[in-house]
């Protein structure tokens, strides 16, 4: 079945360069492909491979979008049937979209995904941060400007100054241009935790994260006449694989849960913020 995805370039570039053999669904729960190791890649093979167990055998039909927020405007047009990145709870309850899309399951708990401070590798007062208060004085943050819940729990933090951009490659140049300090990113499988875009670098703040305290869902479309069918298969699959483990294994691959930081302090945990006064 041809099943219109909305998702973005970057995401429909990793994909066409992905061989066959990590394309091919079902995957096995007990050898991954290699090749899945971004989160944008991830997402996508968890939502095939859902709608696989589903009982749909999806041929992906890609609608590009600039950013992640054009894949919801895709969706409520009824262009797009289902969403290929994950959306957090607030960002979908608007009531633009709440009445025009089915919210799935779970993928990514509330709390699950966890993300790191990023800068430059020269950025040494950034790089020196440890606390929440060492934080707010290191510069200005900089995310996306549909990152709502970033934007709260930065907020929530105490960080009431933030600049904002509107897609990642725009970020990635804001920062090198000087116009922010630090961008909070989630981790990626380089052996140094670094992501690099179009040339620029960023590291990670060692030894410590935060975690975004909102679930995370596929979206699919009520406008589309596909929506029903695409929606019931892809909950029936997401159950399959939340049982088996493979949603974890997936995730874990492509950088959600990353195993190198497993025991870095979580600033917005409340043990931490208790410590840290």
């Amino acid at each position: 079945m041809l099943v219109a995805v909305a998702t973005t370039k970057n995401a429909v570039e990793k994909y066409d360069n992905l061989p066959d053999s990590a394309k091919s669904v079902p995957l096995s729960e007990r050898q991954l492909p290699p090749e899945i190791k971004t989160r944008c890649i991830a997402s996508l093979m968890i939502l095939k491979n859902a709608l696989k167990l589903g009982g749909v055998n999806a041929q992906l039909n890609f609608i590009q979008t600039p950013n992640v927020r054009r894949e919801e405007d895709e969706l409520i047009k009824g262009n797009a049937i289902v969403s290929s990145h994950l959306f957090n709870l607030s960002s979908i309850e608007h009531l633009k979209y709440k009445d025009k899309i089915y919210v799935s399951d779970p993928v990514i708990k509330d709390g699950e995904f966890e993300k790191g401070i990023f800068c430059l590798p020269g950025n040494h007062k950034v790089l020196n941060v440890r606390t929440v208060e060492d934080l707010k004085k290191a510069g200005k943050p900089l995310i996306g400007i549909h990152w709502s819940n970033e934007c709260q729990t930065l907020k929530d933090l105490g960080i009431k100054e933030i600049e904002k951009g509107p897609t990642m490659d725009c970020l990635f140049r804001m920062i090198k241009a000087g116009r922010a300090d630090w961008i909070p990113l989630g981790f990626h499988n380089s052996k140094d935790l670094s992501v690099t875009r179009n040339g620029i670098t960023l590291v990670p703040v060692e030894g410590i994260k935060f975690s975004l305290t909102e679930s995370r869902h596929f979206i699919v479309s009520k406008q589309h006449p596909d929506g029903e069918k695409i929606f019931e298969a892809l909950q029936m699959g997401i159950k399959q694989m939340r049982q088996n483990g493979l949603i974890k294994k997936l995730l874990t691959q492509g950088g959600f849960y990353c195993k190198a930081t497993k025991d870095w302090k979580i600033l917005n945990s409340k043990s931490f913020l208790m410590t840290n006064k």
